[in-house]
């Protein structure tokens, strides 16, 4: 009897799961995954070195003395922040959204 039991809890549990996943297609309800978040941070942050890099002497001078540079990272920084605290895991995000 108990295992009976045990086989219709098992059965209820796997069906429920399929059940409120259909429903919530069925309200148009569903999860995006942002993938590559992560390189395309790096890839931005590298590109504007690069391109503050290629400056003539004076105005490096000039962005050094306004802090640009600390001004770049706390922004970088921020973004990389934002991303963690909503679920960057392995460089994906993934939401629920309503379609």
């Amino acid at each position: 009897m108990i295992a009976f039991i045990l086989r219709l809890v098992g059965v209820l549990a796997a069906a429920s799961g399929s059940v409120v996943g259909r429903v919530l297609i069925a309200l148009g309800i569903g999860y995006v995954s942002y993938t590559g978040l992560d390189i395309t941070l790096t890839a931005l942050k590298s590109q504007v070195i690069s391109q503050l890099g290629s400056a003539p002497a004076t105005v490096i001078a000039c962005l050094h003395l306004a802090k640009v540079d600390v001004v770049v990272s706390i922004l970088f920084s921020a973004m990389a922040t934002r991303l963690i605290v909503s679920g960057l895991t392995s460089g994906a995000v993934t939401r629920m959204v309503l379609k």
